[in-house]
């Protein structure tokens, strides 16, 4: 017994340990630059001039019989809004909850608990219906006895939210007082949120820029290879039009990283493993008629893997990088060109193939192949299962 322990002791030391993110830049700046302002870098944010997006200039919301205020005050933005007990109290606003197209605000509450308060700014442009308070369940009979009220459990941050807006977060949470210590090394979704601890990584740089050409070992001290692509390429059949994979997927590495967050899934238990498979730690959403149309369309908000994995799509190989540049998280290519990449423009991004004016709304691909939902009140998000 004695033995064992030592060696978990000796094991959890030389483990890989999170570094930040300015250690990443130092010799990955492009990855970097690329990053800094995508949703991953604005996942969340202490509140401060240059992150709270919202009208915090006394203005006034009315929703469910309760007007709230929101207003600064030393220099801190705050609410007045209606509390646990169903009457109105002043609370700070500790912290941003995302930026686009809508940005949430997080209360600090007693025991730890952070609480995401359920009146959210439309940070879309004014010409495209934003710049003003909405409530995130205008269809509901809302008051401080709901369970999706703002201060009820299933808004609790560190409960429902906190594993994908932060890296290497904590939850800490202490059952026989109900009450959460959570931690985080980084507050948004940084470098190590998806490559892993990095200080290896760190350790293997410096000793190569010691010995230029020496190698510290084949995996450069990451913790989780990627990559995927297996030394594989992509080519297209000139007859049929449709893409290659000039070697079968034989890892899904990469896509089962992103589903850690992008997926409908409850978590397990703390240890997750970068590079394992993500059902060792969650319990992922089966295609349940609540979340998912007859057909495998998405129904209810599932976060894309699911219905990823239906695609002929996944299947064939693809990634989600194929389609989305990980850093930026933008696509390769505006509108149909990123289609494009791998099917003949000339057979498909045709009025032939999609039977609409070119250049209109209806002739893009993903009007038929990725029809979109909107969840949150305004915040549209695709199909990807490709099923058309």
């Amino acid at each position: 017994m004695i033995a064992l322990i030592s060696l978990w002791a000796a094991t959890a030391l030389s483990a890989p340990q999170y570094v930040g993110s300015t250690q990443c830049t130092e010799c990955h700046a492009a990855e970097a630059g690329a990053w800094r302002g995508s949703h991953h870098d604005l996942a969340m944010a202490e509140a401060s001039e240059d992150k709270v997006l919202g009208d915090f200039n006394n203005a006034e919301f009315t929703a469910h019989g309760v007007t709230s205020r929101f207003y600064r005050r030393d220099g801190q933005f705050f609410v007045r809004t209606d509390g646990p007990d169903g009457k109105l109290h002043d609370y700070r606003i500790r912290y941003t909850f995302g930026w686009y197209p809508l940005q949430q605000y997080l209360i600090e509450m007693a025991n730890g608990h952070v609480q995401a308060l359920g009146i959210a700014w439309d940070s879309r442009p004014k010409e495209e219906g934003g710049q003003h308070w909405f409530h995130l369940y205008p269809d509901e009979a809302m008051d401080f006895r709901h369970p999706q009220h703002w201060t009820a459990r299933d808004q609790t941050w560190n409960y429902q939210c906190a594993e994908c807006h932060s890296t290497d977060l904590q939850k800490n949470y202490d059952l026989a007082t109900d009450s959460y210590r959570t931690t985080w090394s980084e507050i948004n979704v940084a470098c190590e949120a998806c490559h892993g601890p990095g200080s290896a990584h760190v350790d293997w740089a410096r000793a190569a820029a010691r010995q230029p050409g020496g190698e510290a070992g084949a995996d450069k001290g990451l913790v989780v290879d990627l990559a995927d692509r297996d030394g594989a390429v992509w080519g297209v059949d000139p007859e049929s039009g449709k893409p290659r994979r000039s070697v079968p997927r034989e890892r899904r590495t990469q896509i089962e990283l992103c589903a850690r967050c992008h997926s409908r899934r409850g978590q397990i238990w703390d240890d997750y493993r970068f590079g394992e498979p993500l059902s060792d730690t969650h319990r992922l959403a089966l295609l349940d008629e609540r979340l998912y149309f007859p057909d495998g369309q998405i129904k209810d908000e599932v976060y894309v893997y699911g219905s990823f994995l239906q695609s002929r799509m996944y299947a064939a190989g693809v990634t989600c990088s194929n389609c989305h540049e990980p850093h930026s998280l933008q696509l390769r290519a505006e509108g149909n060109a990123v289609c494009a990449t791998c099917h003949i423009a000339a057979q498909y991004d045709t009025p032939a193939h999609h039977h609409h004016a070119d250049g209109t709304g209806a002739a893009a691909c993903t009007a038929c192949h990725m029809p979109q939902r909107v969840y949150m009140v305004n915040d549209w998000r695709a199909d990807h299962s490709l099923r058309v």
